[in-house]
């Protein structure tokens, strides 16, 4: 602990809000490693982190593919976590742009074409965050700052948000209306820290 997720629908700052993040617990002294969505132990990291241009343009896989991809996943996320993840989360803060509950949210972006169950099924069978933070805001905002996705595709997105987040202690919501420094204030006055 701790290893921390932010998910958020397109425009609610994401990006932003994990490096004003970063840059105040790297000021007291922690040991900052941040992701994207899934952790790629058997590839060489760029460093970089590429965005879709056009997330829901693709059709989605068949039913198979989208099993062996969602076991793709599952193995990821688990050598991930043996080889480094969770070290890092013991030395410092893990923070992550999505992580794999989104595709729960999202199936479209990640062209998952196969059963709901078995996708929360195998989701859960994969290392969880200690703190979820959702960066919500109304849709109009999300459509005025990134335009990526249509205003129906945002209000579809967010309600499926509100839903996983809903009853779940781990996640929490946080208003991504307001101004950007609001905004990570609050989500670092509410993160467990180190003693």
């Amino acid at each position: 602990m701790p290893f921390i997720a932010f998910l958020g629908c397109d425009g609610s700052g994401k990006s932003v809000v994990i490096a004003g993040v970063s840059e105040r617990l790297a000021a007291e002294g922690y040991p900052i490693h941040r992701g994207h969505w899934r952790p790629k132990p058997f590839e060489k990291s760029t460093g970089s982190v590429s965005a879709a241009d056009n997330p829901h343009g693709q059709p989605a896989r068949g039913v198979a593919a989208s099993m062996l991809k969602l076991i793709w996943l599952w193995l990821n996320w688990w050598v991930a976590w043996f080889r480094q993840l969770r070290y890092q989360s013991k030395s410092g803060y893990l923070l992550f742009d999505r992580f794999h509950a989104d595709l729960l949210v999202d199936p479209t972006r990640y062209r998952y074409g196969g059963p709901g169950g078995i996708a929360r099924f195998i989701c859960a069978a994969m290392p969880q965050p200690d703190q979820v933070i959702f960066l919500d805001a109304p849709p109009e905002v999300l459509l005025a700052r990134k335009q990526e996705v249509g205003f129906s595709a945002l209000e579809a997105s967010r309600a499926a948000y509100l839903k996983l987040v809903r009853g779940r202690p781990r996640f929490r919501t946080v208003d991504a209306s307001r101004p950007l420094a609001d905004v990570i204030e609050d989500v670092v006055s509410h993160l467990p820290h180190r003693g």
